[in-house]
C-alpha cells in the first residue's frame, strides 16, 4: 500500500516540532538579552514593589534582623515574619505600628514615612529587655 501526502498534511506534522524549537530557543536565549548577568535578587528590607518600597524584618529569640531599617521619605510597607518559635511583634509606637505574628506566620502595615529616627522593639513582655530592640532611620 502506498501512501500520499498532500503538501498541508506536511505543513501539519512539521509545525509542532517548529512550535517546540521556537519556544525552547526562546527558553534559552531569554527576552531582552540578559547578556550573561546573573539573576536580579529576590526582595529584601529597602526593596520596592508594585506598592511602593518594602522594609523586610525578621524577628527571632531575641533579635530583629536587621536591627537598623534605613529608608526614604513616602510611602512603604512594613513586613515582619517571625522566624522563633514564640509570638513576636514588631512596634514602633511613633508610626501607631504593631505588628504581631505567630511563628513562621508575617504581618504587614502601609505607613507614610517622614524623616526622623524611630525606635522599634518587640512588645512581648521581656523582650525588648531581652534584645528585641531596633530602629528606623529616615532620611
Amino acid at each position: 500500500m502506498i501512501r500520499t501526502f498532500s503538501f498541508s498534511d506536511i505543513l501539519r506534522r512539521a509545525s509542532a516540532p517548529v512550535a517546540v524549537a521556537a519556544a525552547a530557543a526562546l527558553l534559552v536565549g531569554g527576552c531582552g538579552g540578559g547578556g550573561g548577568q546573573a539573576a536580579a535578587p529576590a526582595p529584601s528590607a529597602g526593596s520596592t514593589s508594585v506598592a511602593g518600597v518594602v522594609l523586610s524584618v525578621a524577628g527571632t529569640e531575641f533579635a530583629f534582623a536587621p536591627a537598623m531599617l534605613k529608608a526614604s521619605p513616602g510611602r512603604a510597607t512594613i513586613r515582619f515574619t517571625n522566624k522563633g518559635t514564640t509570638e513576636h511583634d514588631f512596634t514602633i509606637d511613633a508610626l501607631h505600628v504593631k505588628l504581631t505574628a505567630k511563628p513562621g506566620e508575617s504581618a504587614e502595615a502601609t505607613v507614610t514615612l517622614k524623616p526622623g529616627s524611630y525606635k522599634s522593639y518587640c512588645s512581648v513582655a521581656g523582650h525588648r529587655q531581652s534584645g528585641m530592640a531596633g530602629m528606623l532611620m529616615v532620611k
